[in-house]
């Protein structure tokens, strides 16, 4: 038996790592420090992610060892260390949101949030005390003022319900992390937006501004008939949170085309 030699190709954001590493090197922004190469060995091509630490690399491993028969996800070839292999997936880029997208987006979120979820008591839960920390630090940093903070202060105590959904979510549903198998099945490629322990819901919170909203009442409808776990009827808390933390991440970030306080405003008086 003969073995190909190995070849190794980097991730096409190079340049933007580059820059990353110099702006995190003068202290000017925050960043994830991780880096993408993609490997062909013997005609088989796998994804290579390097992470800052093995503890990272460890929790990825168990949450793809946890959807392994989904088909949602790549499947692992191995964790060494701070590193993750997964399998290359062949697949198109999706190119339009319609309710054939929509209802496949429900399935993959029914079947990520049906994981392991749990109904706590918010009161033992980190939620509302981490979206007023949120809400405070936008307020320091004159993103939110006075008036908007005091009201969005008043807010959370009105859309805080008295329990939440708890368990895996998929925290980064841009377009591009999605591609359409041959089989019509969609497959997640940004691995690491699969995360535990979340309040139900970010993932879809973070959808409706980028593509989902005007298609929420669909993908809800299905959601529900897929027997997901209901975090409907408390929504507007959960998008709240994700609003707060995403607000400010991208601040830190210097990620500026993000930032939009105006997007605040209908939960300043909910209803």
């Amino acid at each position: 038996m003969s073995f190909k030699r190995s070849t190794r190709q980097s991730s096409p954001f190079f340049l933007k790592r580059i820059g990353y590493f110099l702006s995190r090197l003068f202290g000017t922004r925050l960043q994830k420090d991780k880096s993408i190469h993609f490997v062909t060995m013997n005609g088989k091509r796998f994804k290579r992610l390097i992470l800052c630490d093995s503890y990272l690399a460890s929790e990825i491993e168990q949450h793809l060892n946890r959807f392994a028969d989904s088909g949602y996800f790549p499947h692992l070839v191995t964790r060494y260390e701070r590193e993750i292999w997964v399998e290359y997936v062949e697949g198109d880029p999706i190119q339009s949101v319609d309710e054939e997208f929509i209802l496949k987006i429900a399935e993959f979120y029914t079947t990520v949030y049906r994981a392991n979820s749990e109904l706590l008591d918010v009161t033992q839960s980190e939620f509302p005390g981490r979206l007023l920390q949120d809400l405070r630090f936008l307020h320091q940093i004159n993103i939110l003022p006075q008036a908007s903070y005091l009201d969005l202060q008043a807010a959370v105590q009105d859309l805080t319900p008295k329990q939440v959904w708890v368990g895996y979510d998929y925290t980064d549903p841009v377009l591009k992390n999605f591609i359409l198998r041959p089989n019509g099945r969609i497959c997640v490629v940004d691995i690491d937006g699969l995360t535990g322990n979340q309040l139900l819901g970010m993932g879809v919170a973070k959808a409706c501004v980028r593509w989902l909203v005007h298609y929420q009442p669909l993908f809800f409808s299905h959601l529900s008939n897929q027997g997901a776990p209901d975090f409907q009827q408390y929504f507007a808390f959960v998008e709240l949170c994700f609003l707060a933390k995403w607000t400010k991440r991208a601040f830190l970030e210097h990620d500026w085309k993000v930032i939009n306080p105006t997007l605040f405003e209908r939960f300043r008086h909910p209803q």
